[in-house]
């Protein structure tokens, strides 16, 4: 299981358990839930996940009055460098389906992580708050397949990286988007997980959504991704971080001078 409590850059962590489905284990940037079910049987981490009906626009969202200071891409934000990480399952593919996005006024969006009607995830960014520009993934999703979807982007630069696990054939889904973005416009407005429209909102499930305010290397996406993210320092793993705080370190003996 990861652990997320040494890392100061993960600003958020909706493990979507059942009977908790809206709380932040890392932060307080406590979600509002409109019609998201707890799955007890389809999950990735824990013992549940959240899963959206498309046709009745479910979405999990926090408003910028209610996140955190530090939350990553809020409009006052000084470091806006964000990295976010999370298990999704559609249910039908051939639709355009939000998996998160932080928003501003109606018909603006600041970025979007979404699958296209193509069923390629796609990153778009908006540079001035009402127009965005697209960059997708070359590999397509199918249905009733469980993917670790990771999406980080650079503010000094602007680069971003989208990279995607395919559980059922236990690899990489074809290779990582990179490249350089238009620079995202600070717009205030709600994060979602989903979207407040049928037409665009999530159809499935999604699990573990984690949101840091920093660039996660492949190592470190990884790791998320196994279960193994100790957080501590850049690749250090759970049992790393277990061994360091019980004074146990490699090569050395339990119990000398």
């Amino acid at each position: 299981m990861n652990d997320f409590s040494q890392d100061a850059n993960c600003k958020a962590l909706w493990r979507l358990e059942s009977g908790a489905l809206t709380v932040d284990s890392k932060g307080t940037n406590t979600l509002t839930n409109i019609g998201v079910d707890e799955d007890a049987v389809n999950f990735k981490e824990g013992a549940g996940s959240g899963f959206w009906v498309k046709a009745d626009a479910n979405r999990l969202y926090v408003t910028e009055a209610n996140m955190d200071a530090d939350f990553p891409m809020r409009s006052d934000a000084v470091h806006t460098d964000f990295s976010f990480a999370d298990w999704i399952k559609l249910t039908a593919t051939g639709l355009e389906q939000y998996i998160l996005c932080k928003t501003g006024a109606a018909g603006s969006r600041q970025f979007v992580l979404y699958v296209f009607t193509d069923d390629h995830v796609t990153l778009a960014v908006s540079a001035d708050g009402t127009n965005y520009t697209h960059y997708a993934h070359a590999s397509a999703l199918a249905a009733d397949t469980w993917y670790h979807v990771a999406v980080t982007h650079k503010d000094s630069d602007d680069a971003y990286r989208i990279r995607i696990w395919d559980d059922t054939a236990g690899a990489i889904l074809g290779v990582d988007k990179t490249g350089t973005s238009i620079t995202p416009a600070l717009v205030a407005g709600n994060f979602y997980l989903g979207y407040p429209s049928s037409g665009s909102t999530l159809g499935g499930n999604e699990d573990e959504v984690v949101a840091f305010d920093d660039v996660l290397t492949v190592g470190e996406i990884d790791q998320i991704r196994a279960g193994t993210y100790g957080g501590g320092a850049p690749g250090q793993t759970v049992l790393d971080y277990e061994r360091k705080t019980r004074g146990v370190n490699r090569g050395v003996c339990r119990g000398a001078a």
